[in-house]
């Protein structure tokens, strides 16, 4: 079996993953949690993370950074690696979704 997708699939979990736990529970004296759901069969990885951070404004869209940046990768990354990447926010809430099909 190729792994590939696999693969393609945990960076995109890391690099997500990474960033609403960076940023999903600011202010990080308050008690926020992060929610996080997996689920795989043969033929799909689907994850999604919830959180009460702050929103997301527009970054979705935002193209690869320059070579010399130092920030500002982790979401077209996941872009590129994913068949789908999703966000919402609703009130206080936001969710993200990933699917990758393996």
């Amino acid at each position: 079996m190729d792994d590939r997708n696999l693969i393609l699939c945990e960076i995109a979990l890391a690099e997500i993953g990474a960033n609403v736990l960076m940023y999903g529970r600011k202010p990080v004296s308050s008690d926020r949690s992060v929610e996080y759901k997996l689920r795989a069969d043969a033929e799909t990885a689907t994850a999604s993370f919830t959180d009460r951070g702050p929103p997301l404004h527009n970054q979705l869209k935002r193209a690869m950074p320059a070579p010399t940046s130092e920030t500002g990768r982790g979401l077209a990354i996941a872009r590129k690696a994913l068949d789908e990447l999703g966000y919402e926010r609703d009130g206080e809430v936001n969710t993200w979704r990933l699917v990758k099909r393996l």
